[in-house]
């Protein structure tokens, strides 16, 4: 038994079916909690305030991680232009929602890929 390096399938073990990831959209409503959650965090939830000097050093984290991750994902295809991305990147909810589409769209990008090397290396017998 052969195992591929590239995505941990081991030939002749289960079924295809078995193997696969079952990627699903979150549900809205769980999409609903999330954001209440972090409406609650940026709130302070019941914590005592900050001071002016730490709030800012946390809020310039924040815009650095952002920035990062604005320079990981890349911008939503829709044939608009520059100047409507800008517009839209100020918005947290936005850029986590669009990562996490585009985390989904590479998961099933790799799931494809291993399907496929499964089945580009599997016998004729199988």
């Amino acid at each position: 038994m052969a195992a591929h390096a590239c995505c941990g399938v081991v030939a002749g073990t289960g079924s295809a079916a078995s193997r696969r990831l079952k990627l699903r959209r979150p549900s809205r409503s769980s999409l609903m909690k999330a954001r209440k959650t972090m409406r609650k965090a940026a709130a302070g939830g019941g914590k005592c305030p900050r001071t002016a000097a730490s709030r800012r050093k946390r809020v310039m984290a924040i815009r650095r991680k952002m920035e990062a991750l604005r320079r990981l994902v890349p911008p939503a295809s829709g044939g608009g232009d520059g100047e409507e991305r800008s517009a839209d990147d100020g918005r947290l909810e936005e850029l986590l929602l669009h990562a996490a589409g585009y985390i989904m769209r590479l998961q099933m990008q790799v799931t494809v890929m291993q399907v496929m090397v499964h089945a580009l290396n599997s016998n004729p017998e199988d």
